[in-house]
Formats: structure tokens, sequence, C-alpha cells
């Protein structure tokens, strides 16, 4: 599959050109908030690719503060399970043990950032070994990590933890849509197997011993 220079349509053997290269929008270009400090802004990004707004997953693989925010997402979505120790303990009328959830908590979130780390990386080389994925892991990188606003759906009452896995996969395969340009069914076929193959993983890992509760 090659990719035509002036009208960027992808062909095969032959290709009829018409003339017309791709329209991309002021929107889409727009450069990042000047001051480094912009939680709204982010929040709002990683809610668009949550949501799969292209043009957001476009502007963030390309801005190094997705970096910075979507580590900072990950940070507070990994304290949501911490929830239910608390609510446990004051509705038995236990004081809260802060300095074992502290210690749990450091371990939970630098668990879940190597895996996405994992992940991440294993979806982009399978991309680049078998689609010729045209984007850089550091840009894949900056978009999935801002879109981790996905596991915030924990917090949804019922079927909140189907909702996190579900929301895992719509990332990836949007993520690796747009910026390893690979086509969309082949993208959801591949984050569609890496989210399984995960998911056996953290169980297995959970089920062979007492070991923490893996991201899912």
């Amino acid at each position: 599959m090659n990719k035509c220079a002036v009208c960027g349509l992808d062909y095969g053997l032959t290709h009829s050109c018409v003339g017309i290269a791709p329209q991309v929008s002021a929107d889409e270009t727009a450069p990042p908030p000047k001051l480094r400090f912009a939680p709204l802004y982010y929040l709002d990004e990683a809610f668009k690719i949550m949501t799969w707004d292209d043009a957001a997953v476009r502007r963030a693989s390309r801005d190094n503060n997705s970096l910075l925010y979507g580590f900072l997402i990950l940070a507070i979505a990994a304290a949501i399970p911490f929830r239910f120790v608390v609510e446990k303990s004051i509705h038995l009328g236990y004081p809260i043990p802060w300095s074992l959830m502290a210690s749990r908590y450091a371990q939970t979130l630098a668990i879940t950032l190597a895996w996405v780390v994992l992940q991440v990386g294993l979806t982009h080389q399978l991309a680049r070994l078998f689609f010729d994925a045209k984007g850089t892991y550091l840009g894949v990188m900056r978009a999935c990590l801002l879109g981790q606003l996905f596991r915030c759906l924990d917090l949804v009452p019922v079927g909140g933890g189907a909702l996190v896995g579900l929301g895992g996969i719509a990332v990836l395969m949007i993520v690796f849509e747009e910026v390893d340009e690979i086509e969309r069914m082949k993208a959801f076929g591949l984050a569609a197997a890496i989210g399984v193959v995960f998911w056996v993983a953290s169980i297995w890992w959970v089920t062979g011993g007492n070991h923490p509760v893996l991201p899912q």
C-alpha cells in the first residue's frame, strides 16, 4: 500500500490522482497553550480523545505536555480503587489506614504506568511489523497517556470495570489509527487482541499469588 504525496490517498499498483491535497483544519494545527499549567485545556483534550476526536489525538501526539498531564490523570485514576477501603473503614468505624494505603498506592501507580508503557510499546511494534505503521513510539505514547481518562469510568457503580476495559481498547484503536496511520479495522483488531492478552495476563497474575491487582 502506497500513499500519494499530492492527494494523500492510499493506493495499490495504480492510482488516479485527483490533485487535491488533504485539508487540515486550523483547529488541528492550533499550538498548545503557551503556559505549561493548563489543566482544564488538557482535561478537555483527554475527554475528546476518549470520545474519538481525531484532531485531538493528532494534537496530543505532537505535544510533550500530554505526557505530564497524562501521568497526572493516570495518578488520579490509580487512586480510585482505594475509595472502597476508605468507605469500608468509615462504615465499620475503624481508623483509615493512611500509611498502608500510601505505600499500596505508590506500588499500584508504578505498576499501572509500567503496564501502559509495555502495552503501548508492544502494540506499536506489532503495528510496525505487520501494518507498516508510520508514527513514532513517542507520538503514540503522548496520545495514549493523555487518553487514560477512560480509567475514571471505574467510578460508574454498575459495570465500571467493563467500561474501563472497553475504553482502553477504544483509545488504543483511535490512537493507532490516527498516529500510526493504520486502517481502522486493523487498528481495532490489534487493540482488541492486545487488550485481551493483557486482561488474561492480569487474571493470571492475580490468581497466581498474593500480588497487587494489575490495571485493566
